[in-house]
C-alpha cells in the first residue's frame, strides 16, 4: 500500500467529499484489476478515482463533473498525484466516449426531490437526485461499460428496493452489496453496491460496516480507522472565485507532484 498522503484540493464554497467517498473507494478496490479502465462519474475533487489509482498506478482513469471548478480540481489533484487521468466537464447524461470502460464508479446525488435543497447551486446539484436520476445514470453507464463491466456506487440505504429494481430493469445484475450503519443499534444509512453487465451471479450481502462504537463522533470503529489510514487524505480548501480556469498544468513546478 502507498503510504504517501493524498493532498486533495476541494471547493470551500461547493460540495466537499465525506466519509461516504472514502468507504466507496475502499469498497471499489476489491473489484479492480491491474489495468482496469475506470470512469469516475461526478468526480468532484476526484477523491474516489484518485484513491483507486493511488494504490493501483497502472489503472487508466477518466473523470467527469458538471461543475467547471470541480473538474479543474479533479485535474489538478490528478496532476499532483502524477496519475494518468483524463478529465471532462459536462453533464454525464450528455457524455460520449469512443472507448468502453471496465468499471464505472460513482457517489451520485441521491437526496430525494422533496428534500429541502441547499441555496448553494453547486451543493444542490451534487446532492439532489433530480439532477442525475438513478435510472438515467444506469442507462448511460450500461452504454459506456464493456461486456461484463462493473458499476460500483453508493446510495441511500432506504432506497435499496428501488435501486435493485432499477438495476435489473436496465440490464445490470447486483452481485455484491454492503450496508453502512452509524452504530450497531442503528439502521443502515448507506448502501454500497457492485453491479455487473450480462451476469447471473447470486447477490452476496457482505458483512455490515459500522462507523462508530458510540455516540461520540470521534469514536470510530476499528475498520473505519483502517479505511482512513488506507486513504490517508489531506484536504485543502479553495474558493471557486480564486481558481484560474485558464491555468496551464505544464507550468506547475515539478516538486508540487507527490509521486
Amino acid at each position: 500500500m502507498d503510504k504517501k498522503v493524498l493532498k486533495i484540493y476541494q471547493l470551500a464554497n461547493g460540495y466537499c467529499y465525506t466519509s461516504d467517498s472514502l468507504f466507496l473507494a475502499n469498497f471499489a478496490q476489491n473489484f479492480l484489476k491491474k489495468k482496469s479502465t475506470i470512469l469516475d462519474v461526478g468526480s468532484g475533487s476526484g477523491i474516489i478515482g484518485l484513491l483507486c489509482v493511488k494504490n493501483m498506478p497502472n489503472l487508466s482513469l477518466t473523470m467527469i463533473d458538471f461543475d467547471e471548478h470541480s473538474a479543474f480540481l479533479s485535474k489538478l489533484n490528478a496532476w499532483c498525484l502524477g496519475a494518468r487521468a483524463e478529465v471532462f466537464c459536462g453533464d454525464f447524461l450528455d457524455f460520449r466516449s469512443s472507448k468502453k470502460f471496465d468499471v464505472i464508479v460513482s457517489n451520485p446525488p441521491f437526496y430525494r426531490r422533496e428534500t429541502i435543497r441547499s441555496t448553494n447551486e453547486k451543493i444542490s446539484r451534487s446532492r439532489n437526485e433530480e439532477f442525475l436520476p438513478f435510472e438515467e445514470l444506469c442507462k448511460r453507464s450500461k452504454r459506456l461499460l464493456k461486456s461484463r463491466g462493473s458499476f460500483v456506487f453508493c446510495y441511500d440505504a432506504k432506497e435499496s428496493h428501488r435501486v435493485f429494481y432499477t438495476l435489473k430493469n436496465n440490464g445490470f445484475n447486483a452481485e455484491f452489496v454492503r450496508f453502512v450503519h452509524p452504530r450497531l443499534e442503528k439502521e443502515a444509512s448507506l448502501m454500497m453496491c457492485k453491479a455487473c453487465v450480462n451476469t447471473r451471479s447470486s447477490l452476496r450481502v457482505l458483512p455490515p460496516l459500522f462507523t462508530s462504537n458510540s455516540t461520540l463522533q470521534t469514536d470510530n470503529s476499528d475498520e473505519v480507522k483502517n479505511i482512513y489510514e488506507w486513504a490517508k487524505t489531506y484536504s485543502v480548501k479553495a474558493l471557486s472565485e480564486d481558481i484560474d480556469l485558464k491555468y496551464k498544468f505544464e507550468d506547475f513546478p515539478n516538486q508540487e507532484r507527490i509521486m
